[in-house]
């Protein structure tokens, strides 16, 4: 068995329908999990790629989840602007008793008492297209004590259906149906928004991953530049106790080594914090040191593969990915709408109304015998009748009726809809105007990350060379040390040349793979990049 009320249909066996009324509503929620590790996890080392620890945000970033509930939020909007179109029930019952005093004979008695009961039972069906159907079911049962009435009680009933079209103002389409159009724009515009907030994310995440493999590879140039220092300082006190070296000498390595401790020393803690930094991104830890263990990045600094795409062909491709263009589109859509909503209301408000009725009347007959006066004249019979009779007379056809009516209103300087027309017109060229804007930007971003990108392989070139002139540098420094020709401090300058050049050449790849990643974003091809489809990741902690 179905049951339709107020529009929705359930079973009436196992749904409880009036439960909607008084319970909250059931709805989808973003729920968040525990931190759940990707990766391999041994030895209180987590082995982690750089698409895992996207992975890793998608699941459990705060910041995502939270933006999350937007789309959800904008669907139950659209439930609430299609509620205009709900059917509508109303019942009513009134009970009235009086007892009013008569100043003639002819009002029926000396008093007067009345006791009324009315019901009535109205459905009403607006629709989308500015038509509303309705029907009107209503009934009175009257007991009175004036010997003029022949229905004791009486029962009078009467069942019309109207038909409302709107003519002019809301013809063909009314203000709730633009409403929804806009509101279901609003719900791509948080999605849109969502995945810009996804795509900064992912930045973010890519910027601190890269950022803490480069830390890595710099704790080993340190311990590397160490260990020499080491070697370098044991030598000379070797040296000196046989008398083949100045103290001085002793006192220099003994410092660089100092000094080359403390690079390391804050190396480490450097180390330390972008971890932090990174385990925020990428888990729900209240204190990212719960963490379960060190991340260690697997993906090596190995240089992207070369652009193969002009600047023309990205920034057509922006206008197609990038969120902010979508919004921009959708919200020069919704200003579009408005305008239309606005000119429809320029109109005069014009509606036709045509109906159908029918009528029945019942009760007990109560026959009087008026030949002896007018006053409380006694009753000769009594043919029992009530509602039944009411009904039959209602719906057999014999008694009817027909409306038929038009409502003209006319606003004579209509100076509210006017001004919301001319508003609405300066809001769809500023929209388009934003449109061309976010565009710049873009086009700027996208350059901006060209060029950061072609900076940075002519860093590569420079700092590999600088790496091979430093380390053949080194080599003949090292041999004029070992026969006794160099000095200590000329040695030690040389190691901090190609220590430098070193971290140069580390800082220039890092730097590269992270433009390539900007330029991924300025394009909006995060999401893409990694086979992330935006309506899966929205979805992502549903419930």
């Amino acid at each position: 068995m179905l049951i339709v009320f107020g529009g929705l249909v359930g079973n009436a066996a196992g749904v409880d329908l009036f439960g909607r009324y008084f319970r909250n509503q059931p709805r989808e929620s973003v729920l968040v999990e525990p931190t759940r590790l990707l990766g391999s996890l041994q030895d209180g080392k987590l082995q982690l790629s750089e698409r895992q620890a996207i992975e890793m945000a998608l699941q459990n970033n705060l910041d995502i989840n939270l933006e999350r509930h937007a789309p959800l939020i904008s669907t139950w909007n659209i439930q609430e602007l299609r509620g205009a179109f709900d059917p509508i029930a109303l019942f009513n019952w009134n009970w009235d008793r009086e007892t009013t005093p008569t100043a003639s004979v002819l009002q029926g008695g000396t008093s007067v008492t009345n006791v009324l009961t009315a019901y009535s039972f109205n459905y009403r069906q607006p629709f989308a297209t500015g038509t509303s159907l309705e029907a009107n079911f209503n009934t009175t049962r009257n007991r009175t004590t004036n010997f003029f009435s022949s229905l004791v009680p009486g029962f009078n009933s009467n069942f019309e259906v109207l038909v409302r079209q709107n003519l002019l103002e809301g013809f063909g389409r009314t203000a709730p149906d633009y409403q929804i159009e806009i509101a279901a724009n609003n719900r791509q515009i948080s999605e849109q928004e969502f995945k810009r907030r996804v795509a900064e994310i992912i930045l973010q995440v890519q910027d601190r991953y890269w950022e803490l493999q480069h830390a890595l590879q710099d704790i080993r140039l340190r311990e590397k530049t160490l260990q020499l220092a080491t070697t370098i300082m044991e030598q000379n006190r070797s040296r000196f106790e046989v008398g083949t070296a100045a103290r001085l000498e002793v006192v220099q390595g003994e410092a660089e080594v100092a000094l080359r401790r403390e690079e390391l020393i804050r190396s480490r803690f450097n180390f330390r914090r972008i971890q932090d930094q990174l385990i925020k991104l990428i888990s729900n830890y209240d204190d990212p040191r719960r963490f379960p263990g060190e991340i260690v990045p697997t993906d090596p600094l190995h240089p992207p593969p070369a652009l193969s795409q002009t600047f023309e062909q990205l920034q057509a491709v922006s206008a197609e990915l990038r969120p902010e263009m979508q919004q921009a589109e959708l919200e020069a859509a919704n200003q579009q709408v408005n305008l239309d909503l606005s000119r429809n209301r320029l109109r005069p408000t014009l509606d036709l109304v045509a109906g159908y009725q029918q009528f029945g009347l019942g009760g007990n007959q109560v026959v009087r015998d008026f030949s002896r006066g007018f006053i409380n004249p006694p009753i000769l019979s009594i043919t029992p009748g009530g509602l039944g009779d009411a009904l039959e007379q209602l719906f057999s056809g014999d008694f009817y009726g027909y409306v038929l009516g038009f409502s003209f209103q006319l606003p004579i300087f209509n100076t509210e809809a006017r001004a919301e027309n001319a508003a609405a017109q300066i809001a769809l060229d500023r929209a388009e105007l934003r449109k061309r804007a976010v565009q710049q930007n873009i086009s700027l971003e996208i350059r901006d990350a060209l060029t950061q990108v072609e900076m940075n392989i002519a860093r590569i070139d420079a700092a590999s060379a600088a790496v091979d002139f430093a380390s053949q540098r080194l080599e003949g420094e090292q041999a004029r040390f070992e026969v006794g020709m160099g000095t200590t401090r000329e040695l030690i300058e040389t190691q901090r040349d190609l220590e430098q050049a070193e971290s140069l050449l580390v800082r220039a790849q890092t730097d590269l793979i992270k433009s390539h990643a900007l330029l991924d974003k300025a394009v909006g091809r995060s999401l893409e990049r990694y086979n992330i489809r935006l309506e899966e990741a929205l979805r992502i902690n549903v419930r």
